[in-house]
This record gives structure tokens, C-alpha cells and sequence, in this order.
């Protein structure tokens, strides 16, 4: 099979874990492997759906903890896999610490406390889980089944979904699922075609970053369709900072597009409102990243997960929003934003304010897997559709896009984008009988 078509399920699959220590573990490990597929396929399913019980509790991610003894042994054989774990955790006491230590001066919610933590263990044990998956299912009839499981949680009663259904209910899921469907298939001719349809009906729905998405996942697949030499050297880096190019170039070309009209007149009015406001399209269309500096620079060590800003907090806040021209009085930066709550829309500063220099540092860390990994699959010519996507997206969500409706998506992104260890040269060269005489000879001396 050519590189071009090669996809990265085809890699090395990871040496097998050692036995699990406890019952349930040891269970799992000894069941048969149709028992183990469809434990897969329903923790899945239901981890998409996000079925809530309380207080941010879900049960896809009361599954995945339960799950811990199965899949932590598993996360050896990936990188940064365990550091993501372990700041995870470092992260959560921090932002309890930095709760008590705001207490004196600013309101607390222990509601809200416990549905940030139980969001990032949702979120740190859905990835595990997902990396356990992978030795049980390839990453295709992953990517479909959570796509299933996104599609059966759509709520049609939503006020989003009834201004713009496909764009607030149906999008997200049926591409995963379409685009894993075309990985499952190998084709890499039809993954384009499925790409660049899902690229047309964004266009029409009043989509823009879902464009830019599919428009950059369309020219990447493209790319590395090309004709290419074996022995040519291929570097990670030397791709992410194609990607770079490409995607600014990308930016560029669909804000043209854009006040010209090809997307709809709405879509053009809108846009033309946000440059004439604050002069950025990014600013215009996203301006609490604005008031993430000023809250920075205000408070730098964070507020604590289920901390309400005080006044000052919100003047500083608002002060930053000003600055760009933006007019911060009203209901959105009020209620959604401060409304009892520091919500900063963008996974960056939400953890930042939650859990503090530790969650700002886990935020980093999530970067890196994602933009690490997507520079590997590329630059080897191995990025899917669906990976492309996804990552594309979670690295929009990380700067732009809110924790608590990014973290279902930030689970299987993580869960499909971590790469796996290469198998070390040494322990290959043990399991040769040839190299195990020069040292049985040397133990009989």
C-alpha cells in the first residue's frame, strides 16, 4: 500500500499491557475479544451522547473511570499520555487551592466547583479510555461509533439548533461519522470527495469556521495525495510550518470570499460588522480572547474552579474588551461570560481560570499533542480526513471555543491524535534468539 493511501491505523499496533492488578481490570484482559469490542462500542457511544446525571457528572464519564484499572496500563504506550494525566491532576488541586484562596474575596459555587472538576476527570479518563479502544478496534469504527454517539445526543429542542439546525445540531456528528466511514474504506479519492461535498454544504449554512475547517482538511488530503519519492527526508516540523503558511493564507482568502458574498448575505453583513467594529475578523468574532489578557495580566495566578469574579475582575475584563472597540455591556458578557461564573470561551482560558498556572500549563500540553501529532501524520503523508478535521478544530476550540461544549470533541481528538511509542530497538533485539547467546555464555563463565 503507498504512503498516499496509508492511513494511521495501519501503524505498528502497540505491545500489549501487562495484566491488570484488580478484578475489573482483570476481567476486561481475560474476556473474549468480541466481549471487549462491544464494551468499546457502548462506553463510546454513550461518552458521545453525554447523558448527564448532575453537577457536570455524565455517564459516559462514570464508565470511564470505572474503566481507569483497564485502560491506565495502556497509556505507557503513548506519548505525553501519562504527563497529560498527571497534569491533569496537578491541575485540579490547584484550582481547589486557588478556590479557597480567593474565598475571602470573591463568591464561590460549590456546584459549579464540582462540574469543573468532573469535567476535566471526564475528560482525562474519555481519553484514556479511547487509547485503550485503540488496541481493541482500529481508529475508522472509532471515529464512526463516536460519531453515532454525538448524532444520537443532538437535541432538537435547543433555541441553536432551531435557528440552524445542521450547523448547531447535525454537522459535527455526520462528519465524523461520514469521514470515518471513508477511513474505514481506504480511499483516499473518496475521502476527498466526501471533504469537499461537507466543504459546499458549509457554504450554504451560514458556517464560516466550519468552512475554513473542511476547506484546510480538503487541500491537506489533496496535498498528500501528490506523487512523492521514497527516499525523500520528511520533517514534522518543516509541515506544521507549511501548515501554518496554508492556513493563513486560507484565513485570507475566505475573508475575501466572505465580503464578496459567496458565502450569503447574512454571513457577509455579520463579518462586515465585526471588521468595521474592532478591525479583526478574529477580534470581531471572538473578543473574549481581549478580555482573557486583561484578566490575566489583572489576576495571573487564575480564580479557582467554582469561583464567581468580583466587580474589579469584571471592570478589568471589560476595560480589555473596550479596548478593541467593543462594546462590553451587555447580556452576553454579563450573564454568559460573568454571570456568576468566569467563562472565557476558549479551552485556554477556561483553564486557566478554573485550575490557575497548572491549567494553563495542561492547556499547553494539549496543544502539543495535537499539533505534534498532526505534524508527524502529515509530514509521513498518514493524516485521514477525520484526523485532519479534528485536529484542525481542537486547536480552533483550544484559543476560541468553550470547555464544557469542546470536551466531548476533545476527548476522541486526543484519543486518535496521541501517537504511539515506537518499539524500542533494544527489546526487538532481545526476543532474537542470536542475541541471547552472547549473554547466556557469559552467565555460564
Amino acid at each position: 500500500m503507498s504512503p498516499q493511501v496509508r492511513s494511521n491505523e495501519t501503524a505498528l499496533r502497540p505491545a500489549p499491557a501487562p495484566p491488570p492488578r484488580t478484578r475489573t481490570g482483570r476481567f476486561v484482559y481475560r474476556a473474549p475479544p468480541i466481549v471487549n469490542k462491544f464494551i468499546v462500542v457502548v462506553v463510546l457511544v454513550v461518552v458521545a451522547m453525554r447523558l448527564d446525571i448532575d453537577q457536570g457528572v455524565t455517564v459516559g464519564a462514570v464508565a470511564c473511570v470505572a474503566l481507569f484499572p483497564v485502560w491506565f496500563p495502556v497509556l505507557r504506550q503513548y506519548w505525553g499520555a501519562r504527563l497529560l494525566l498527571l497534569g491533569g491532576v496537578v491541575a485540579i488541586g490547584s484550582g481547589i487551592w486557588l478556590a479557597a484562596l480567593s474565598a475571602p474575596t470573591h463568591d464561590t459555587s460549590l456546584g459549579q466547583a464540582l462540574g469543573a472538576i468532573a469535567g476535566l476527570v471526564g475528560l482525562l479518563a474519555g481519553v484514556g479510555f479511547v487509547l485503550w479502544a485503540r488496541t481493541v478496534l482500529p481508529d475508522s469504527q472509532i471515529a464512526i461509533w463516536y460519531g453515532v454517539g454525538i448524532l444520537l445526543g443532538v437535541s432538537p429542542s435547543s433555541e441553536l439548533y432551531a435557528a440552524n439546525p445542521w450547523r448547531f445540531g447535525y454537522s459535527v456528528a455526520l462528519t465524523i461519522l461520514l469521514l470515518g466511514i471513508t477511513l474505514q474504506l481506504r480511499r483516499r479519492w473518496l475521502e476527498l470527495a466526501v471533504a469537499l461535498l461537507l466543504t459546499v454544504v458549509a457554504t450554504v449554512t451560514d458556517a464560516r469556521s466550519t468552512f475554513a475547517f473542511m476547506l484546510l482538511t480538503v487541500l491537506l488530503v489533496a496535498w498528500q495525495m501528490r506523487p512523492t519519492r521514497p527516499t525523500r527526508g520528511k520533517s514534522a516540523l518543516r509541515a506544521l510550518l507549511g501548515l501554518g503558511v496554508l492556513a493563513l493564507i486560507v484565513f485570507n482568502v475566505i475573508q475575501a470570499l466572505i465580503l464578496d458574498g459567496a458565502l450569503g448575505e447574512a454571513t457577509r453583513q455579520r463579518t462586515l460588522a465585526q471588521l468595521e467594529e474592532t478591525g479583526s475578523l478574529i477580534l470581531g468574532g471572538r473578543p473574549e480572547l481581549t478580555a482573557t489578557i486583561a484578566l490575566m495580566q489583572h489576576q495571573p495566578w487564575g480564580f479557582g474552579v467554582g469561583t464567581a469574579p468580583n466587580p474589579q475582575d469584571i471592570l478589568a475584563a471589560k476595560t480589555g474588551m473596550a479596548a478593541i472597540h467593543y462594546d462590553p455591556n451587555n447580556g452576553y458578557v454579563d450573564n454568559y461570560m460573568f454571570g456568576g461564573h468566569v467563562e472565557l470561551h476558549s479551552i485556554i482560558g477556561d483553564f486557566w481560570a478554573g485550575f490557575g498556572i497548572p491549567g494553563l500549563l495542561l492547556a499547553l500540553i494539549i496543544l502539543v499533542l495535537i499539533v505534534r501529532s498532526i505534524g508527524k501524520h502529515v509530514s509521513s503523508n498518514t493524516a485521514s480526513a477525520v484526523l485532519l478535521y479534528l485536529g484542525i478544530k481542537a486547536v480552533w476550540f483550544m484559543f476560541f471555543g468553550p470547555f464544557f461544549s469542546s470536551s466531548v470533541l476533545l476527548v476522541l481528538v486526543l484519543g486518535l491524535l496521541i501517537t504511539r511509542k515506537a518499539p524500542a530497538a533494544t527489546d526487538a533485539a532481545l526476543l532474537r534468539p542470536a542475541a541471547l547467546r552472547p549473554a547466556l555464555v557469559r552467565l555460564r563463565r
